[in-house]
């Protein structure tokens, strides 16, 4: 039951960092030498949903503690509040029990706002 409930709240916490149809999300194009290296941060959000993705605590290392850490079951969702966007984490566990990176959402900070795109919400976690 744990199981079900936890699957269920994620996909309810998905579907809110999900921009709503017809917003048109805002991108900028790469410029200067962060465009030439993706940067750590970018590098373990991208790695999202594969087998070798980083657990929660690497990822902890790379961005810091999270500003709402929630853990359920045989899983756990942490989010990161910046100034322009929110990144919604979401963990699984592995076959040996540690909780990897299934899933990297972006959203908007406030209203209305378009979401960001993960480059740009990588960017910002990165220079904080």
């Amino acid at each position: 039951m744990k199981t079900i409930a936890f699957v269920a709240a994620l996909f309810l916490l998905s579907a809110c960092a999900t921009p709503a149809p017809g917003v048109a999300t805002v991108t900028s194009p790469p410029s200067g030498p962060a465009a030439a290296a993706p940067s750590r941060v970018m590098q373990v959000l991208a790695s999202a949903g594969r087998a070798n993705a980083p657990t929660q605590a690497e990822v902890e290392r790379a961005l810091g503690q999270p500003t709402i850490a929630r853990q359920d079951g045989a899983g756990a969702a942490l989010t990161y509040r910046l100034e322009t966007c929110a990144l919604l984490l979401l963990f699984a566990a592995d076959a040996r029990n540690d909780l990897r990176l299934a899933a990297a959402h972006p959203g908007a900070r406030r209203a209305g706002a378009a979401a960001p795109s993960l480059d740009q919400c990588a960017a910002e976690a990165s220079a904080r």
